[in-house]
């Protein structure tokens, strides 16, 4: 498979709009799957939760559930506390949470650690050669 990787442009505002909150809700469903895996719920009872919640479709649910999984089984791996994530960056963060920076900087900064936190959103196109 390829992946290619591109900058999205939008005919209105609308659209941008549109494209925005469904990043949102589904890096929203993602941490709160995350929360839930963590309190041993199942696959199954995430899916039919999520997809009511966040009025997301089930393939994104789907894929909510899997990168959750992934985050959690990496910090065991790791030895890391799951308990202890904290998405968009934990150095981000740490600097935000300071607030030692004023002004257009910490616009800057809390602007780039919420585009992280938000996550990528994508879709998989097969590329036959």
């Amino acid at each position: 498979m390829i992946t290619i990787q591109t900058k999205l442009t939008f005919s209105s505002k609308e659209d941008e709009q549109e494209v925005a909150d469904l990043m949102r809700r589904w890096s929203s469903c993602m941490r709160f799957a995350y929360n839930r895996l963590l309190e041993g719920k199942t696959r199954n009872e995430l899916k039919r939760d999520l997809q009511g919640v966040f009025n997301l479709n089930s393939r994104y649910a789907d894929d909510a559930i899997m990168k959750a999984k992934s985050v959690l089984e990496s910090c065991k791996e790791r030895e890391e506390n799951p308990n202890k994530v904290i998405f968009g960056g934990r150095s981000l963060f740490e600097k935000l949470k300071k607030r030692h920076i004023n002004g257009n900087e910490y616009k800057k900064l809390q602007q780039e650690w919420q585009e992280k936190r938000k996550g990528n959103l994508y879709s998989s196109i097969p590329v036959i050669n």
